[in-house]
């Protein structure tokens, strides 16, 4: 199989490591995996910001309701009091599943989680 050169000025030329202007297999493997941990670093971050939107949004739903009361919107206070409920046990299962999904990935990568305990004397 004929060697992969690029054309001056390719747009390919970042997949080049070495500057040879020939592109090995290696080299594509190299260039794919790293944009698979930048993707997959991506994603976390998105996700754990959005764990924590959700967590101060459990803080912030209270204050709401006492601000609303406090302000005299009384109805306003009733009705977000009525759904506040449903929202913190939504919220709460969306954290739980963030915090079980990061410590079940961690387990597996990590070959099993816990070390093992040691032996009594």
């Amino acid at each position: 199989m004929a060697p992969k050169k690029l054309q001056a000025g390719s747009k390919y030329e970042h997949f080049d490591k070495d500057g040879d202007g020939v592109v090995t297999d290696e080299e594509f493997a190299l260039e794919r995996e790293m944009m698979r941990a930048e993707n997959e670093d991506a994603k976390e971050d998105q996700i754990r910001k959005m764990a924590w939107f959700a967590l101060w949004g459990l803080l912030v739903y209270p204050i709401g309701i006492i601000i609303a009361d406090v302000v005299g919107y009384e109805t306003t206070g009733e009705l977000l009091a009525d759904i506040a409920p449903t929202y913190f046990v939504a919220i709460a299962g969306l954290v739980g599943a963030f915090f079980g999904a990061q410590a079940y990935t961690k387990g597996k990568t990590n070959g099993g989680g816990a070390p093992a305990p040691r032996p009594r004397k």
